[in-house]
């Protein structure tokens, strides 16, 4: 049995989490198996973390999101590392094949699932809808800040985004990840910031987290860097968040802990009080995560949110992702902290995927939306900032 081994934490003086129930061993913190699906451990701010530094990054539906979120809220997120994601308002400008005499778009779970990505194939009804389009997502960027939905897109012009597509992925198509870059620059960020990885070197990637060695206990065995299969954290002979990290901190990034849960500690919380609305409407996990490096206590650290994929939440594969992916290794030694928020399987969202579609309802991608404000506030908490 898995026990959620959890420290004090004193930044600037302040006493950390400590969530209910856990208890102290050294060296780990390990998340119960079952994870918990609610604690009454409240998130508490973080005084010592820099305010004007906050990055983001996500795999396959959190890659989609940490880039929806990043446009949305420029004026606070720095940067983005995208892995397997695509562009802002991938879903509502997808023409469907079978109105070839007038713009029709296709309905956002087709166009989700058949063009943004490959997740039920390539073909609508037999026919091949267009990919997604660069263009289409400028224009939908700019009609969402004039109707005060998003934060003004000049501010990317300041962002550092890192992208990668693995050559062995199947479910999100090359073209969506060109879309991503090509709407960046659109979005003016220059090219000395923009980082596209297309998997041309190394191993070949499927659609997951590549790791260079996958070092944490896990229920499923290791997964070859080729392999698409939970938890999605996959055995490369290199690293996405050393890469993602190192551009989005261009100079700051020293070597990673080989003791990374000795260096820090992985924290739950209550993330239910953040919902805006019945659970089942927002699709957020009770417990959310967040990893603090010991060198927090005495010096400025600044905060990356990670966003997990599609299956990849806690209650699926385990604390894989929010131990095992890599981030906690590079964080724990360049004073950075690391925000996992948490979705949960619901019965709109059985796959426990980020809302970049709409599943939540209408204004899904802009600072309305029930999960893009829910993550926003959880943000304000860390950061002491809340409005």
């Amino acid at each position: 049995m898995w026990r959620l081994q959890i420290g004090t934490i004193a930044l600037a003086g302040l006493v950390g989490l400590i969530l209910e129930g856990a208890i102290a061993r050294a060296g780990h913190d390990l998340v119960p198996e079952p994870p918990p699906t609610s604690t009454v451990q409240r998130l508490q701010a973080l005084p010592g973390l820099q305010q004007n530094s906050v990055t983001v990054s996500g795999v396959s539906s959190g890659g989609f999101f940490a880039h929806q979120f990043h446009v949305a809220y420029s004026k606070l997120v720095d940067g983005a590392g995208i892995i397997a994601g695509g562009p802002y308002g991938c879903a509502e400008h997808i023409l469907n094949p079978y109105w070839w005499f007038a713009d029709v778009p296709l309905d956002r779970g087709s166009a989700a699932t058949v063009a943004c990505t490959h997740y039920l194939g390539s073909r609508y009804f037999g026919l091949r809808p267009p990919s997604p389009r660069a263009d289409d997502s400028a224009s939908f960027v700019q009609q969402a800040h004039q109707q005060g939905l998003i934060d003004d897109p000049k501010n990317l012009t300041s962002s550092r985004v890192w992208l990668f597509h693995g050559r062995g992925d199947e479910i999100v198509p090359q073209s969506t990840m060109a879309a991503l870059h090509d709407l960046y620059r659109l979005l003016g960020v220059p090219s000395s910031q923009l980082s596209s990885d297309m998997n041309e070197h190394g191993r070949s990637a499927s659609h997951g987290v590549p790791v260079a060695k996958f070092e944490g206990s896990s229920r499923f065995p290791v997964r070859l860097c080729k392999e698409h299969a939970p938890p999605f954290v996959i055995e490369c002979g290199y690293e996405a968040a050393e890469q993602l990290l190192k551009h989005l901190y261009p100079g700051q990034i020293g070597n990673a802990s080989k003791e990374p849960h000795g260096d820090g500690n992985l924290i739950g919380f209550d993330q239910s009080e953040f919902f805006v609305g019945l659970s089942d409407h927002i699709s957020l996990h009770g417990v959310g995560y967040i990893y603090v490096p010991k060198s927090c206590e005495r010096e400025e650290c600044r905060l990356h949110v990670a966003f997990h994929g599609c299956r990849q939440t806690a209650d699926e594969i385990h604390d894989d992702f929010i131990r095992d992916a890599g981030y906690n290794r590079w964080a724990a030694t360049n004073n950075i902290v690391m925000l996992y928020p948490q979705i949960a399987v619901s019965r709109i969202n059985p796959n426990g995927c980020w809302d970049w579609w709409g599943y939540t309802g209408e204004g899904y991608f802009g600072q309305n939306g029930r999960q893009m404000r829910a993550v926003r506030a959880i943000i304000a908490r860390v950061l002491g900032a809340e409005r």
